[in-house]
């Protein structure tokens, strides 16, 4: 009986803490008082490679795993100009699918650095295009799937991807 009693206890407890976390991600994300605003300017790379080779995963000769890397999940990052180790870099905290056909290139971010995480979130992002910059628009939940006003085209995108078929408010 006390078994069964802890068990429903148990479980009402993960029920309940499983609710909140649903609308933990709801609205506007509090600023932590430790990040910094700042624009890095450096090279887009995957980070499991970078990381994992020590830093030599890098440049254009590792673009196309970068682009492969990056197009199935693996987080994007960016090596600061100047840095040539893998303790320098910084974890890009936005959807790297959508910078995947930009691995290896020039990009300038613009965010909230977080020095103790090693990562920067991404309120800006552009890719360096000759002598110029190419705004990418950012496509995920933070960012408000890309804020394009057309919330059904990026809901559909998003239902073909992976594990998404069956999400709750995926358009048809």
């Amino acid at each position: 009986m006390k078994i069964r009693l802890m068990v429903v206890l148990l479980s009402g407890v993960a029920s309940a803490m499983l609710g909140l976390s649903a609308f933990a991600h709801e609205g506007e994300h509090a600023e932590s008082k430790e990040g910094k605003a700042v624009t890095v300017q450096g090279e887009l790379i995957d980070t499991a490679c970078f990381i994992s080779s020590d830093g030599d995963a890098k440049g254009k000769d590792h673009a196309a795993c970068a682009q492969k890397c990056m197009a199935s999940g693996i987080p994007a990052g960016i090596l600061p100009e100047g840095s040539k180790d893998s303790d320098a870099v910084l974890f890009l905290l936005t959807n790297p699918q959508v910078l995947a056909p930009y691995a290896a290139h020039t990009i300038k971010v613009e965010g909230t650095q977080y020095d103790d995480k090693h990562a920067i979130d991404v309120k800006k992002l552009s890719v360096k295009d000759g002598d110029n910059w190419k705004e990418i628009t950012l496509k995920d939940e933070h960012h408000g799937m890309g804020g394009m006003g057309d919330e059904k085209k990026d809901d559909k995108e998003m239902k073909n991807m992976p594990g998404m078929k069956d999400m709750p408010g995926m358009a048809k």
